[in-house]
């Protein structure tokens, strides 16, 4: 497959700083080969990505956060794997870099700076998820229809996409696309974390539970509970950056 006019991406940005130190130093993108859209002043997520989707034509589009650095040579990846996903499963609509499969299992690789190791994947990839985490997602254009502008917040859009991609017959899949999250601690899942969590239990209730990458979605209220008690026991340091995106690349093997 080639890139040319093939893929895109969109970012909500709102620290202009972190998407300069990660997002935007990605080779791809720092050479044009990669277009990237920003979207600043979203009320939540999924209408930042409707208002990006909105205004590109590209077939695949690339969604991600802006504290995520794409390691040389990674749309040359994309393109190869989104090709060797089409011939596997050509009902595909959502992918993803990291998720969860459908018995639970991790899938996917990304370096997390938080841990400060790689996230590796337990099953052979591309799997098949029932969640994605939202560092990065790719949608395909003619099977997704678009996030849910009801959905509160920054959280569980990734899962929401794959449960209403899967709920019309499609495919979701995290593939062999490894990336650097230089992510920050979060201290707390309390607030709009909360928020979309309760939305989520009532949308998908048919379908709880459902493993995610931060907590499992489901009707008992001990599984966030426990998780937020975990959070908040946990020193939390609050700061910039945990380290060079690059850096963090090179000491991971991805360039």
């Amino acid at each position: 497959m080639t890139t040319s006019g093939q893929f895109c991406a969109i970012a909500a940005v709102n620290d202009d700083a972190i998407a300069a130190a990660c997002l935007r130093r990605s080779p791809d993108i720092a050479e044009g080969s990669l277009s990237l859209h920003e979207i600043g002043g979203a009320e939540s997520m999924g209408a930042a990505y409707n208002r990006g989707l909105a205004g590109t034509d590209a077939p695949y589009v690339v969604l991600l956060h802006q504290d995520v650095y794409l390691p040389e040579g990674w749309l040359a990846r994309a393109a190869k794997e989104i090709g060797r996903l089409e011939s596997a499963h050509p009902d595909w609509a959502v992918a993803g870099v990291y998720g969860l499969t459908t018995d639970g299992r991790h899938a996917g690789r990304v370096w997390d700076a938080v841990f400060g190791h790689e996230l590796t994947s337990s099953v052979r990839l591309p799997a098949e998820v029932q969640s994605l985490d939202e560092l990065l997602l790719i949608v395909r254009r003619d099977r997704f229809a678009g996030f849910d502008p009801n959905l509160p917040s920054f959280h569980l859009y990734g899962t929401d996409a794959v449960q209403s991609a899967l709920q019309s017959g499609y495919g979701a899949f995290a593939l062999d696309l490894p990336v650097v999250h230089n992510n920050r601690p979060i201290e707390s899942l309390g607030g709009g974390y909360a928020d979309a969590y309760r939305y989520m239990q009532a949308k998908w209730a048919d379908r709880l539970p459902i493993a995610t990458s931060v907590c499992t979605l489901s009707r008992n209220p001990w599984h966030l509970a426990r998780v937020r008690l975990r959070r908040w026991r946990a020193k939390v340091e609050r700061g910039g950056l945990l380290g060079d995106a690059r850096d963090f690349a090179r000491k991971a093997g991805y360039e």
